[in-house]
């Protein structure tokens, strides 16, 4: 049995062989398979008859040729003609054949790639008859299908087949030009971080962007983007299976989540900037009222003028996220995102780019990334980061870049360690060596003896939860009284068009309409010398640390 089933894989693989080879010089044989078939035979017939066969391919080439010759004797009337004794023609005629042949050759060469662009049910019985021999019959008892089903298949796929190497190439931009697509949800991850998870490099971003604006079959996806459709298929079953697309009853695919181009995901910036220098005064008047509480503690006092107003702008930063979320919802927008089978709570939306740089818009961000930190012993609080990265400073971007990879709770834990009322230790010591590179990001400051302090704003939970985000609250509420009019005017005006197909497809008609706006806002307070505070834009890295005090 082990034999026979060494023979069959052997078998298979010297017909491939055979018709590479046929593809390439006898292109132009109406009876390729024939011919391929009989050569195959003649090798079988010398090795059961005891004959030696040291190199099998080499044998196999001289039966075909021969008899591609054979054949060429009953077409031409046994004028020998080949590729390879060319020079015995001598009439035109003859030439002009053999060029023909040698034209048609690379259509041949295109059959395979035309067969890998089938989708599986037409795939498997065309390989399974044309390339692995097996019968009409065969096939329909192996898959369970009907004779009259097996012949449809097959001559659909030789039509699609003949389409394809007759019609212009069909490949698209995107085949040899990728696109790149981030992804962001609102809700949580599902337990395998999907739907992160099932976006493993460029082909998986670029299926989705292809197929957002309308449905489209497997087989356009791939020849779009220039892969085998037997490679396709899985991929898209896997962000099927993960929610981030769907399929229709004709067996169309689609994508499901929200995908805008990058300079468009900032919305009318133009515009935004206007307001920001219209508003900046009022914000800063309200934000500067609401935070008094705060001014008046000795843990404010104490602070640096950098710590100071990095705490200033992440208050205010907070307040005008909540105030751009409540002025660009849309009457469509749900109270929580949908439950997904995967144990997540998610929507999720694509920013897709031409190329992989992106952050060429100042106002580019990230977060703020929220970690916490718990005692493993008694799960008790430790600390929580909150870290922007954001045209004031570099942060959270910049720790893959670090020599050491280290989680953001390592990160945290190494920060709330150098809160002097703390008795906090990092649990990976790595993270000292990196104590430069977090200068760098203005972070950590060295004192003259080289001593690594603090350089972010941090406070005890108490005061965070007593005092510090009540008054990000009322800033909010007071800010928005103001401001709402002008900001859903521009909202409205603004709104996306997106497909019925997407997931929450009314809702996404607003969204990152007004995503400028917060950092306009605050740079324009820094700008106008609004605030009493020195600020570095590009050295006040939005972080700020609460902590769990003794």
């Amino acid at each position: 049995m082990h034999n026979e089933i060494k023979l069959e894989n052997e078998y298979k693989e010297y017909m491939l062989y055979l018709y590479e080879l046929a593809s390439v010089k006898y292109g132009d044989c109406s009876e390729l398979d024939s011919l391929i078939q009989e050569t195959l035979i003649a090798l079988l017939v010398k090795q059961r008859s005891g004959d030696s066969v040291e190199h099998k391919k080499g044998f196999l080439a001289t039966v075909l040729k021969n008899k591609y010759n054979e054949w060429l004797r009953r077409k031409y009337k046994n004028r020998i003609v080949s590729f390879e004794s060319i020079d015995y023609c001598t009439e035109s005629s003859d030439l002009e054949k053999i060029e023909d042949a040698e034209a048609k050759a690379e259509e041949y060469s295109a059959v395979r790639r035309e067969i890998g662009r089938l989708i599986s049910i037409y795939r498997e019985v065309t390989v399974r008859h044309y390339i692995g021999g097996e019968s009409i019959e065969e096939i329909a008892s192996s898959l369970g299908i009907s004779v009259g089903t097996v012949k449809t298949r097959l001559s659909s796929a030789r039509k699609q087949i003949k389409e394809g190497i007759t019609k212009m190439e069909k490949y698209s931009e995107i085949s040899y030009k990728p696109k790149y697509l981030s992804i962001a949800i609102w809700g949580n991850s599902g337990l395998n971080g999907e739907p992160f998870s099932a976006i493993r490099g460029e082909i998986e971003q670029n299926i989705l962007i292809l197929a957002y604006e309308s449905p489209l079959s497997i087989r356009n996806i791939s020849e779009s983007i220039g892969i085998p459709t037997a490679y396709i298929e899985p991929i898209v079953e896997r962000l099927i299976s993960a929610e981030l697309m769907g399929k229709t009853s004709g067996g169309l695919v689609y994508t499901r989540i929200f995908i805008v181009g990058y300079e468009s995901s900032f919305g009318d910036i133009s515009a935004q900037e206007q307001l920001a220098k219209r508003h900046a005064k009022q914000i800063w008047m309200s934000a500067n009222k609401q935070l008094i509480p705060i001014f008046e503690t000795d843990r404010f006092k104490n602070m640096s003028e950098k710590q100071k107003a990095t705490l200033c702008l992440f208050a205010i930063d907070s307040a005008l996220q909540s105030v751009v979320s409540e002025c660009s919802i849309s009457k469509y927008a749900p109270a929580l995102p949908p439950e997904r089978k995967n144990g997540g709570r998610w929507y999720a939306y694509g920013t897709a780019c031409e190329n992989n740089s992106r952050r060429n818009i100042k106002y580019e961000s990230s977060g703020p990334v929220s970690v916490s930190c718990f005692s493993e012993s008694d799960n008790s609080f430790i600390c929580r980061l909150q870290d922007k990265q954001s045209l004031f400073g570099t942060a959270h971007w910049a720790y893959n870049g670090f020599k050491y990879k280290l989680s953001l709770q390592a990160i945290a834990r190494f920060y709330a360690s150098l809160v002097p009322e703390c008795s906090i230790a990092p649990n990976d010591n790595r993270v000292y060596d990196l104590v430069p590179d977090f200068e760098k990001l203005h972070i950590v400051k060295t004192d003259k003896n080289g001593k690594a302090l603090l350089d972010i704003p941090y406070l005890p939970e108490e005061i965070t939860q007593s005092l510090f985000y009540p008054a990000i609250t009322r800033m909010y509420k007071g800010i928005i009284e103001f401001v709402r009019a002008d900001l859903e005017r521009l909202s409205n005006a603004n709104k996306r068009r997106v497909p019925k197909h997407v997931d929450g497809s009314g809702h996404c008609e607003t969204q990152w309409l007004l995503r400028a706006y917060p950092l306009a806002v605050m740079e324009e307070i820094v700008n106008q010398g609004l605030m009493p505070y020195n600020v570095e834009i590009g050295k006040t890295p939005i972080i700020f640390l609460s902590y769990k005090g003794d």
